[in-house]
């Protein structure tokens, strides 16, 4: 009694009142926590626990207070608190708290296990609640490992796939999703597994794969809801593989779904797993429209219009109901039948008032009256988005404004216009459209000749929405104005603000200043404002096809063929998935036949139309494809296409086609021309007159090899004429009738005599040319003429550089030099052509020509001269692989740079044989059929011989004659077979000895059994060879050295019954009788 009352007076004493904590105060701490926690008092809950699990005293041990936790369980006080602490924290939103919670239970030995499993599946279920997926799925695969017995651990699985699934880690969900199926096939969650690794493949863009693991499901699973959500997979991945038929058929069965869906759903709501109803039923309804879109994008619009018609009579929901009616009226647009649409759309705005759609509607009633191109009405329509539905959303009112403005234009109101688009930027300044309206009013008053008014509009979008793409529009626009105006340098300014985002703008600007550049003579800034473009629109590929294309139009516009014909091959080779694909064939066309090269240029029109294009450009193809087969005397497809051109009505084609068609009658009988310009000569009096007939007739007697009469013709013209171009014209058709009739010499004269007299004249360029080419033509049988050749071409590039036959001058020039053995000046004229012309066909072939020609000095010289030698015509070679790694020289420049290598390797020790093979071997695989592939592939196998490298050797020999049957050998190779297979055989006698003496190493050593084992190696690799004697005798005589007699005497009789029968074996044999008569005295047999 003194103690207690001690104890009292020292509480008293001590101002505050003494408090014992006992079992009950821990429980009634939690039965509050628990009633606050049912009322969603969640912050409060939390503080009744948390006085719980803070709690501490030495006088009352917490694990022996246990509370009633539902089904009969008990726990600890403590870790209820703890459970339910995390419960609370969850619901209220702090997740993280609620985990922390959570693996409090878990580490509790005091806690039974299957409590334990359940508190580790709340934090998993946490974190994918938190949307936390990476940590979710490891939460979940760490109950599975923990608990692999628990009822949840199917559940737990499955979760853990679909956390990788949400996480976008599709290989890694599959993976688990697989193993759940495996450990726990007939768990709840294994229909939802299968499922989510279809959806795995869908969304890896696998869509076969998608669909048979969908069909696993319904095969396994035929009374699971997530039938429908796998018969709707196997519509859409169908739908993606464009497998139409496939695709509908699959809506249509989840479509079918729909009644026995209510049933699985109940089902699956009875086993206590989340269903969405509702989803489901967007799912059946989602499903009747994809098959519409279908069809409507295959333009079955009938098709669709039926499915959609059947999607409204089933649909019970009036969104829907009214989402589908918009639709109709999609379909119709589409469909153009504009009336239908109009009204589709109309019955929206008049059934469906409570939903969403009728100002959309409305807007598309406008769309519906402007493509049946009922512009006044469709104005009337736009405008009434604002006045029906002032509180829709702005966009569509700012964009029904802009439209209405459009529709005006249509109209040519252009003050209507004016003033909607004014009402657009000032009423909605923030919407997409304003720039828009300032872009448009820009071009309406440049139109109208209101230039300071354009000038405003556009500026004020560089001001007021400078950040937007729409300011590459205003300053493109300010260029285009200015050039027609003539202020070009301003006109270069305004469309060099133009940015790289703004895409296809960019390069039209960029291409636009160059081209200004260009036509004010100033090539160079020309062209670096067309580099500068290929730098900016570099890494999109879009862009670099628009813009090489533009270039190529540039090209093309300023006579520069060669170089637009090859950057139309690059868009049409490199960008083959380009929009500007077939104009590319088009303009490669007609720079083509520009270029007197009609065949490429007709392969390019035919491409052209067989691609579905407009009436009005098939026709401007198929004028254009008559023209080249006319040029390459292909009279009678030529006439059919004209013909065709003529018929269609096309005025301004028809006309030149049958322009086309007179010229080409004269062509085809060249001898009744010759008669029709005889006659008019009698009657023709004005010089002019006689100077156009005379032309024609010395070209129709050219036509018809009548040589003479042509030459007479045109000296009849000269007679006549007065100016300067027809008589170096005459004298050009007669230099070429000289030149046809094999009188070369006179021809020379005659070109000559153009050149000298006429040099500023056009002929006198194709007369300096005929020059070479008459004295090439001498050279042919006497190679005297060979420096008159290179003189008169040398003169013809110097004299022409820019002329686009200056590239075949330096080439005839080129070879000339170098069948004069001149190798040094056949270099560097080879190098000049690949230097000057970097683009032509023969640039890559005179870079390697120069290589050569400098090969061919080595020569005669002494060792340092050859050193220098081989190294420049190295240098050439790399110049061919850097420059031009996809011409046809890369195996001859690899070949030749190898061998320069093999001949650097003998002079000195920078380089080895060695550093030649990985050029062999690169020809060998890249150019395998190629000239020197056959050769490459024989010379390493000679290096790896004469290497004595017999291994790598036999291989190399081997791949020989794999890769190259005596078919596909090339005349000069056809004897390398057999070589490959005597050294081969060589090869195989070499190996077999090295082998056999390895053997005898071991025999002298007396360690028998290895000496054995590696003879009947030899025996079975070599059964040809000399050494399998030798070694069936040495096993013999292995196993006499044992005292095997008896395994002795088989071994010797073996080599009497197999080797007795071939002459160069007789010594060998010899010897085994007299072992084996030995033996037998010896009586040991």
């Amino acid at each position: 009694m003194s103690i207690w009352v001690g104890l009292i007076a020292l509480g008293v004493g001590l101002g505050t009142s003494f408090f014992l904590p006992v079992p009950q105060t821990l429980k009634t701490n939690f039965d509050a926590g628990q009633s606050l926690y049912a009322l969603g008092e969640y912050q409060g809950a939390i503080e009744e626990y948390s006085k719980i699990v803070e709690f501490s005293s030495s006088a009352v041990r917490t694990d022996s207070v246990r509370v009633a936790f539902g089904d009969g369980l008990e726990l600890p006080v403590v870790a209820a608190a703890w459970y339910q602490l995390g419960n609370a924290y969850k619901r209220s939103g702090q997740h993280d708290e609620a985990v922390e919670a959570f693996r409090h239970v878990t580490t509790m030995e005091s806690v039974d296990e299957s409590f334990r499993s359940l508190v580790q599946f709340q934090v998993a279920e946490t974190r994918f609640l938190q949307k936390q997926y990476p940590q979710a799925a490891e939460e979940y695969k760490r109950f599975v490992r923990l608990f692999p017995n628990s009822d949840l651990a199917g559940q737990a699985l499955f979760y853990a796939g679909w956390s990788e699934f949400n996480d976008k880690r599709y290989d890694p969900a599959i993976e688990t999703l697989t193993d759940m199926l495996g450990r726990y096939p007939e768990d709840r969650y294994a229909p939802d597994s299968q499922f989510r690794i279809a959806s795995s493949h869908y969304e890896k863009e696998n869509y076969e794969v998608a669909v048979a693991q969908a069909d696993i499901v319904l095969e396994r699973y035929p009374n699971s809801p997530v039938i429908a959500q796998s018969t709707y997979l196997r519509a859409q991945s169908f739908d993606k593989l464009g497998h139409a038929e496939e695709a509908i058929s699959a809506y249509r069965s989840v479509r079918d779904l729909y009644d026995r869906m209510f049933e699985l759903l109940r089902g699956s709501f009875r086993e206590r797993k989340n269903v969405d109803f509702e989803n489901y039923r967007q799912l059946f309804e989602t499903s009747s429209l994809r098959v519409a879109e279908i069809y409507r994008r295959e333009g079955k619009f009938e098709e669709a219009y039926q499915e959609l018609i059947t999607a409204q009579e089933t649909a019970e929901e009036r969104f829907y109901k009214a989402k589908v009616q918009m639709r109709l009226g999609d379909n119709y647009m589409e469909w153009k039948r504009f009336a239908e649409a109009y009204t589709a759309y109309n019955q929206v705005i008049d059934l469906y008032g409570d939903t969403p759609y009728p100002p959309i509607a409305q807007y598309n009633k406008g769309e519906a009256r402007y493509f049946a191109d009922d512009f006044s009405q469709a104005r009337d329509e736009y405008l009434l988005v604002s006045q029906n539905y002032p509180d829709s959303e702005t966009g569509l009112r700012a964009n029904a404004l802009y439209s209405a403005g459009w529709s005006s234009e249509k109209v040519q109101d252009y003050e209507t216009a004016l003033r909607l688009y004014g009402q657009v930027v000032e009423s909605f300044p923030r919407s997409e459209q304003a720039p828009l309206c300032l872009l448009r009013m820009g071009r309406v008053n440049t139109e109208q000749q209101r230039f300071d008014d354009a000038v405003i509009a556009y500026r004020q979008i560089a001001e007021n929405y400078g950040e937007t793409r729409h300011a590459s529009d205003a300053n493109y626009g300010l260029g285009l104005l200015y050039k027609q105006q003539g202020n070009l340098d301003d006109a270069i300014a305004a469309f060099s603000r133009v940015g790289r985002s703004a895409g296809e703008v960019y390069v039209a600007s960029l291409v636009e200043a160059a081209n200004i550049h260009i036509g004010a003579g100033r090539s160079d800034d020309g062209r670096a404002m067309l580099d500068k473009l290929l730098v900016g629109v570099t890494g999109d590929r879009a862009l670099e096809a628009n813009a090489h294309y533009q270039i190529s139009q540039l090209d093309l516009n300023n006579d520069n063929f060669i170089d637009a014909i090859r950057r139309y091959t690059k868009v049409i080779d490199e960008y083959p998935e380009s929009q500007v694909i077939r104009d590319a064939h088009y303009g490669r066309a007609l720079a083509y036949h520009k270029a007197n090269r009609f065949a490429p240029a007709l392969a390019d029109y035919q491409w052209l139309l067989g691609q579905n294009l407009p009436e009005s450009m098939e026709l401007k193809v198929e004028f254009a494809k008559a023209l080249s087969h006319a040029a390459m005397g292909q009279d009678t497809q030529a006439t059919a296409l004209l013909r065709r051109v003529i018929d269609s009505g096309d005025e301004t084609l028809g006309r030149n086609a049958q322009l086309q068609l007179i010229s080409m009658a004269e062509k085809r009988d060249p001898q009744d021309a010759i008669r029709i310009y005889e006659d008019m000569l009698a009657s023709l009096t004005t010089t002019d007159d006689k100077v156009r007939v005379l032309i024609r007739l010395a070209s129709a007697y050219f036509r018809l090899n009548q040589f003479d009469k042509s030459i007479e013709a045109s000296q009849q013209l000269m007679d006549v004429a007065v100016e300067s171009e027809d008589i170096a014209n005459a004298l050009f058709v007669q230099g070429n009738s000289y030149f046809r009739s094999g009188d070369l010499a006179t021809a020379v004269q005659t070109y000559q005599s153009i050149v000298d007299n006429y040099p500023q004249i056009g002929w006198a360029r194709n007369a300096q040319f005929q020059i070479g080419i008459a004295f090439n033509k001498m050279a042919s049988g006497n190679i005297s003429y060979l420096p008159q050749v290179a003189d008169e071409f040398e003169q013809y590039y110097n004299t022409y550089p820019d002329d686009e036959r200056a590239v075949y001058a330096y080439y005839y020039a080129a070879f000339a030099y170098y069948r004069l053995g001149k190798w040094r000046v056949a270099s560097d004229t080879f190098d000049e052509l690949a230097g000057n012309f970097p683009q032509s066909e023969f640039a890559p072939q005179a870079m390697f020509r120069a290589g050569e020609s400098i090969f061919n000095l080595a020569q005669g010289g002494n060792r340092a001269k050859k050193k220098e030698i081989f190294e420049e015509a190295m240098g050439k070679y790399e110049m061919v692989l850097s420059r031009f790694p996809r011409s046809d020289m890369v195996d001859d420049a690899l070949y030749n740079k190898a061998w320069a290598i093999i001949h650097l390797s003998d002079l000195g020790e920078e380089f080895t044989k060695e550093d030649a093979l990985p050029l062999f071997e690169q020809i060998v695989s890249e150019h395998t059929l190629g000239d020197y592939g056959a050769a490459s592939q024989f010379t390493l196998g000679d290096y790896y011989y004469g290497e004595k490298a017999y291994d790598q050797a036999t291989n190399a020999y081997q791949t020989f004659l794999q890769l190259f049957p005596q078919d596909k050998l090339q005349s000069k190779d056809k004897g390398l077979r057999r070589k490959a297979e005597t050294l081969l055989g060589h090869l195989s006698e070499i190996e077999a000895y090295n082998v056999y003496t390895e053997g005898e190493k071991y025999f002298d050593a007396q360690d028998y059994d290895t000496a054995v084992t590696i003879f009947q190696d030899v025996i079975t690799r070599f059964p040809d060879s000399d050494q399998a004697v030798n070694a069936a005798v040495n096993i013999a005589a292995a196993y006499m050295a044992q005292e095997d007699y008896r395994q002795a005497g088989e071994e010797f009789q073996r080599v009497v019954d197999n080797y007795s029968g071939d002459s160069r074996f007789t010594p060998q044999v010899d010897f085994a009788r007299q072992q084996l008569e030995a033996l037998e005295e010896a009586r040991v047999l």
